[in-house]
C-alpha cells in the first residue's frame, strides 16, 4: 500500500495557484486580473486574495488555504473567511476554502456558508455572480489512511466500545483511561482524531460521541478480523445438554482465563436473526481448553459445528455482557464488527442487530 501524498509548503502553495487558475479558465468571460499571496499578514487575514472580472464586473476572491481539510479545520476557516469579508467593504468579495482534500460533509459546511471550495483531488464548486463550477472527484489520493488506521488499531478500539457501548455518557481522559485499560496517550490520541473529524464533542462534563454511526461505519469498513489462530471442532452435544455445557465452560472460565460467545452466537442472544447451527467463541489458549473440556469436542477439518477464535489482542474480551444468567458473549459492538465481516448473511445480521440495539440507545442518549 502506497503512503498518502505529502505536500510541502511552497509546493502546496504552487499547486493552490494552479488549481485556482485551471478552475476560472473554465469560464469564458471571466479574467484573472490579479493574484496575491497573503502569507506575511497573520490573524483573520486569508492566505489569497484573487482579483478577477466577471462580464465586466470586478469581484474578489477570497481564498483560505488548509493543509488538512477535516470539518473542524474547515469550520475555523469559515470564521476566518466570514470575518474578513465582513470587515472589507469594496468590491464584491466571495469566499473559497482550498485543501488537499475536502470530504463530503466539509463541503457541505462550505456550501451551507454560502463559501466556494476547491481540492488538490479535483472536487469544487464555485457560485458567484454568473459563474457556477460544480466538480467531484471519484478518489482522494490525498486520503490520511494511517491518520484513520490508528483510530482502529487495538488499543484505540479499547477506548471506542466503551465510548460506543449504550448507555452512552460523556467521559473525562482519566474516566475513559481506566475504563479502557490504555494509557492517557491512547486517549488523548483518540480524543484529538474523533474531534478533528466532529463525531465527537468536548463540553465541561467531558468527552461525548456526537455522530455514533458514522464513526462505527467508519470503523466497520476497516475492520478485519486477524485471530492468532482457529480451531474447527465438533460435539455431539446439542439443544439442552449444550447450552448447559456452555454455561458451565463459560463459568470456568471467568475464574482466570477468557472465553466468550461470539460473532452469530452471540447475537443470537442479543437480537436473533439469522439461523447458524456453529457455535462461535472468541478464548484465549486456557479458555480453549476449558471449552474442549466441557463441550467434548473432538477435531474436526469439515462440517464443523464449534469454531474457536484464540484473538490477538484480549481487546475483544472488553465490554463482554452477560446476555442471560451465564452465558458470556462479546460486547455489542465487537459483535456487531465481527458479523459484518462474517460473509453469507452476517452482514444482513449485523444491519439487524445495529437496528434493533445499537441505533436506538445511540439515539436515545441524542435525546
Amino acid at each position: 500500500m502506497k503512503p498518502p501524498k505529502k505536500l510541502k509548503h511552497e509546493e502546496f502553495e504552487r499547486q493552490i495557484e494552479g488549481l485556482l487558475r485551471n478552475l476560472l479558465d473554465r469560464v469564458p468571460f471571466l479574467k484573472v486580473k490579479a493574484f496575491q499571496w497573503m502569507a506575511e499578514v497573520f490573524g483573520s487575514q486569508p492566505d489569497w486574495l484573487v482579483e478577477v472580472e466577471a462580464g465586466g464586473r470586478p469581484w474578489v476572491l477570497v481564498v483560505e488555504g488548509k493543509r488538512r481539510g477535516q470539518p473542524r479545520d474547515v469550520r475555523s476557516g469559515l470564521l476566518q473567511l466570514r470575518h474578513f469579508l465582513d470587515q472589507t467593504p469594496g468590491k464584491p468579495g466571495y469566499g473559497v476554502m482550498v485543501a488537499p482534500f475536502l470530504s463530503a460533509e466539509s463541503a457541505r459546511l462550505c456550501t451551507e456558508a454560502g463559501v466556494g471550495y476547491a481540492d488538490l483531488a479535483g472536487n469544487a464548486r464555485l457560485s458567484f455572480d454568473q459563474v457556477f463550477i460544480e466538480l467531484q472527484a471519484a478518489d482522494n489520493p490525498f486520503r490520511m489512511k494511517r491518520h484513520l488506521r490508528s483510530l482502529f488499531t487495538a488499543k484505540a478500539g479499547r477506548v471506542l466500545r466503551v465510548l460506543l457501548t449504550p448507555p452512552l455518557r460523556a467521559w473525562k481522559v482519566t474516566e475513559l483511561e481506566e475504563a479502557a485499560g490504555v494509557s492517557l496517550g491512547q486517549v488523548s490520541n483518540v480524543r484529538k482524531l474523533l474531534l478533528d473529524r466532529e463525531w465527537a464533542i468536548v463540553n465541561a462534563v467531558g468527552l461525548r460521541l456526537s455522530k455514533m454511526e458514522e464513526l462505527a461505519r467508519a470503523w466497520q469498513s476497516s475492520y478485519e478480523p486477524r485471530p492468532r489462530s482457529r480451531e474447527n471442532a465438533y460435539t455431539l452435544l446439542h439443544g439442552e445438554a449444550l447450552e448447559d455445557a456452555i454455561r458451565a465452560a463459560l463459568a470456568e472460565a471467568g475464574k482466570g482465563a477468557q472465553a466468550v460467545l461470539a460473532s452469530y452466537s452471540a447475537a443470537r442472544w442479543f437480537a436473533p436473526y439469522a439461523r447458524q447451527a456453529t457455535q462461535f467463541f472468541y478464548a484465549d489458549r486456557q479458555g480453549a481448553e476449558i471449552l474442549k473440556l466441557h463441550l467434548q469436542l473432538q477435531p474436526m477439518s469439515h462440517g464443523e459445528n464449534v469454531v474457536l477464535c484464540e484473538p490477538r489482542e484480549d481487546d475483544v474480551f472488553s465490554g463482554r455482557v452477560e446476555a442471560a444468567p451465564g452465558i458470556w458473549c462479546s460486547g455489542l459492538v465487537q459483535t456487531w464488527l465481527d458479523l459484518s465481516a462474517a460473509g453469507e448473511r452476517g452482514g444482513e445480521a449485523a444491519e439487524h442487530l445495529l437496528r434493533e440495539k445499537l441505533l436506538p440507545a445511540w439515539r436515545e442518549a441524542v435525546a
